[in-house]
């Protein structure tokens, strides 16, 4: 499975979305259930699903599935249609 098919199923169960939820709506803004408790919760289910840590300023800045996405992207967690990162 993709990492990005991975994330956004992720996304779509950890907030009960229905299951032809688009990424692009997935946003803090639009989801009532993305509250600070679900935020500390979904960050201990990606750090968890995707091996990695993320640091205080990284985490105010995850507020939607593009952010999260490109923030994998940056800790080296290729996702499918992302930029060749640099050698």
């Amino acid at each position: 499975m993709r990492i990005d098919d991975r994330l956004l199923r992720l996304l779509i169960e950890f907030f009960d979305l229905p299951p032809d939820t688009r990424s692009g709506d997935i946003t803090q803004q639009s989801l009532a259930a993305w509250d600070s408790l679900a935020m500390v919760q979904l960050i201990t289910e990606l750090e968890a699903t995707f091996a990695v840590e993320f640091g205080i300023e990284e985490i105010q800045r995850l507020r939607s599935y593009h952010e999260i996405r490109d923030a994998l992207c940056k800790k080296g967690i290729l996702l499918e249609n992302s930029p060749t990162l640099p050698a």
